[in-house]
């Protein structure tokens, strides 16, 4: 074998194994960032400073409310997603009255962290805080709160916002649209009774 066969031979192998190496760091890389490794708190009517603070600074950090607003969502927390110490996602709940539905349902908000959607955290965060609000609403009839409704903003839904009704563990039924064109979606709580 000729010295250039030897080299080339050489060049083949080395470059096997940098591609080995750089497999198996892409392969350990997406096993950790596929690692479950979010934790979902409750912050409904909890008054939590830690997670008002944390709320706070993510919405600013991420630029989508004001000062004022930021101060006003804090007292709607619902439910919070963290990564270790870091707030990934927060959800919030507005309560009130839905002349079209003629009753009182929670509207629901929720971020979630771009870096952090390969984690489905607003599903997560979703189905989280609709438990939350449905338990809590259980537990508070004199309140009345016999649903929750989310408007869909994320290009995101736009494969699944053509079906009219969602099954994901619960229902969530197309009621409408905003102005703007967003989705309205619905789901009843499993003891909603109408009067």
């Amino acid at each position: 074998m000729s010295g250039r066969s030897i080299d080339k031979l050489a060049g083949r192998l080395l470059n096997k194994r940098q591609k080995i190496q750089t497999e198996t760091l892409w392969y350990k890389g997406l096993r950790e960032l596929m690692s479950d490794s979010v934790t979902l708190v409750p912050a409904w009517r909890r008054n939590d400073p830690k997670i008002a603070g944390d709320a706070k600074n993510f919405w600013l950090k991420l630029r989508v409310l004001s000062p004022a607003a930021v101060e006003q969502r804090v007292r709607e927390l619902c439910a919070a997603a963290y990564v270790g110490d870091e707030l990934v996602g927060v959800s919030t709940m507005e309560l009130g009255q839905s002349p079209l539905l003629r009753c009182r349902v929670g509207f629901f908000r929720c971020l979630a962290d771009p870096v952090y959607h390969h984690r489905r955290l607003a599903s997560r965060l979703t189905k989280y805080s609709r438990a939350l609000l449905e338990q809590w609403s259980k537990e508070n009839p004199s309140e009345k709160v016999l649903a929750m409704v989310a408007i869909l903003e994320s290009p995101n839904f736009d494969r699944l916002a053509k079906r009219p009704m969602w099954h994901a563990d619960v229902d969530y039924w197309l009621i409408g649209y905003t102005p703007n064109g967003h989705q309205i979606r619905l789901t009843w709580f499993e003891h909603a009774r109408l009067e």
